[in-house]
């Protein structure tokens, strides 16, 4: 029970508008990585929302790694969550010079497994363009 209600109380503090959050710290070094490798920076925000619970997951608390990006030995390690940021700008560059721009084409290699990635990541991307998870307008969209 005290887990439960814990986890709805840092749900809703991430979810109120005016209160930062990890992810909403991170948003200057994804506006740079977004620019520089020309993606959609609330797309890279969206995947990284999912992927890592809101920057709490275990991954992204041991390993920097906010984006569930997989290496040979299972979850890749990062110096910096800056880092993952900048890797996972590399990866949608790629994917995105192989014609690959839509959320559900990118899901289809991001994650390989059917899930309902794409529809998740495309609901995120509507809260974050509304606003509802804090001001946006760094992002210029």
């Amino acid at each position: 029970m005290k887990k439960c209600l814990l986890t709805v109380v840092c749900a809703l503090f991430v979810a109120l508008p005016g209160h930062g959050d990890a992810v909403s710290d991170l948003r200057p070094v994804i506006k740079e990585v977004a620019q520089s490798h020309e993606v959609d920076p609330v797309l890279m925000e969206a995947i990284i929302r999912l992927e890592s619970g809101n920057a709490t997951s275990h991954a992204a608390r041991t390993k920097n790694n906010l984006a569930g990006i997989m290496g040979r030995r299972g979850q890749r390690n990062y110096a910096t969550k800056e880092d993952c940021v900048r890797h996972l700008g590399s990866i949608l560059a790629n994917y995105k010079a192989r014609g690959r721009v839509t959320v559900a084409q990118i899901g289809r290699i991001y994650c390989q497994n059917r899930s309902p990635w794409a529809a998740h990541v495309s609901a995120i991307m509507r809260r974050i363009r509304s606003g509802s998870l804090g001001d946006v307008s760094i992002y210029g969209n």
